[in-house]
């Protein structure tokens, strides 16, 4: 993956405001076979795996910050992984696939859409989903008076060049 061009960020809703926070810091690799038109050869075998540390993840806050590291326990479970299993053409540009999702010490599958395109020599990926932070054994945070959702929707784009 390219170093800084591959972006994760997050939303999150509070009493008062949403809470965006963004890591550019996202490192991995995807394998995979691809035509001579640039549509990947989804018989064959491929897959996505990439990281980001928890402490990448920043939404300006330096409180907000402070809390969700708390909450996430970064000194237990510095990193997410995510890990692309099989995927199908949904057409369009659009795939489906199975996405395993580790963070803070829990693993958890779900099958999404996202989009991919190849250009010449580098692939963009990107896709959304809105998970529930008590899955992941994590309570929605307190700060103060500020109450928050413990849905969060993530938001990825992943863009990697041909090895």
């Amino acid at each position: 993956m390219l170093a800084g061009r591959s972006t994760l960020e997050t939303e999150v809703h509070s009493s008062i405001h949403p809470i965006h926070a963004k890591s550019s810091e996202l490192t991995g690799v995807i394998e995979g076979d691809f035509d001579e038109t640039g549509h990947p050869r989804l018989d064959s075998p491929h897959l996505g795996k990439v990281r980001v540390t928890v402490e990448s993840i920043r939404s300006g806050s330096r409180l907000n910050d402070m809390e969700m590291q708390r909450r996430a326990e970064v000194g237990r479970y510095p990193t997410i992984s995510f890990e692309i299993g099989r995927v199908m053409s949904a057409g369009d540009g659009q795939y489906r696939g199975s996405i395993t999702v580790t963070a803070h010490g829990r693993t958890r599958t779900v099958q999404n859409e996202f989009a991919m395109r190849v250009d010449g020599r580098q692939l963009t990926a990107t896709g959304q989903h809105t998970f529930d932070m008590r899955d992941f054994g994590m309570q929605p945070p307190r700060i103060f008076s500020l109450r928050v959702s413990p849905e969060v929707r993530v938001k990825v784009r992943l863009v990697a060049e041909e090895a």
